[in-house]
């Protein structure tokens, strides 16, 4: 919801409770503005009351006639197969029991999308090493480690009819690069990240793609 989705009706409101009051307090250099001197100025604004009263009505309507013209495109691109692409963040642990963090990217979309770099967010916290990619029943071991965040060999199929979206599983290890948010008394420190998925969706045209989640990614202090 933007800004004049949120705040129209309540500035609408308040603008008309301020005209109001300048025209109840008789202050002559802004009185002027709204009535003449040879009129009753309070009496003629209530009696404008019902009109004023209407184009507000009308003001409040407009935005909400907008906001529900916004959800209907967003209905018709879900539909039509124009969505963006969603990322999932769990923390776990590999085959040689250290911890790593599985990123599952799943596309939405019709247009297939290629995953190409991801990073935590703020920087200098964590660095991700991607060690494996899994598309369907297809591993893509990842030979990057030393190369933070770089993915080689992630095309996802867009979106079919009647199908389940295509997923991507992909496997980083991690390596913390600043103090924890938080060391448990049982020696787990922990480290609260968004992880950022840069990509690109293909068709027609190239566009760039990112994607982001909220992750809390764990390891012995």
């Amino acid at each position: 919801m933007n800004f004049m989705d949120k705040w129209a009706a309540p500035i609408a409101g308040a603008i008309m409770i301020i005209v109001v009051m300048v025209v109840i307090s008789g202050f002559t250099p802004t009185r002027s503005l709204f009535c003449r001197e040879d009129e009753i100025c309070l009496r003629e604004w209530l009696t404008a009351t019902s009109g004023w009263a209407a184009a507000l009505a009308a003001f409040v309507t407009l935005f909400a006639l907008r906001r529900q013209v916004a959800a209907q495109e967003k209905q018709i691109d879900h539909q039509l197969g124009n969505v963006e692409p969603d990322m999932m963040v769990r923390c776990t642990v590999g085959e040689d029991f250290s911890p790593v963090a599985q990123i599952t990217v799943t596309n939405r979309n019709r247009r297939p999308l290629s995953v190409n770099y991801l990073e935590a967010v703020p920087i200098n916290r964590v660095k991700l090493f991607p060690h494996n990619v899994k598309i369907g029943e297809s591993d893509r071991p990842q030979e990057a480690f030393g190369l933070p965040g770089t993915i080689v060999n992630c095309l996802m199929p867009g979106k079919e009819d009647g199908r389940l979206p295509s997923t991507a599983v992909i496997t980083c290890f991690f390596e913390p690069e600043g103090e924890p948010d938080s060391d448990d008394a049982d020696g787990f420190a922990r480290y609260h990240v968004k992880i950022v998925c840069h990509g690109r969706l293909h068709g027609d045209t190239t566009t760039p793609c990112v994607i982001t989640a909220e992750a809390e990614l764990v390891m012995m202090s």
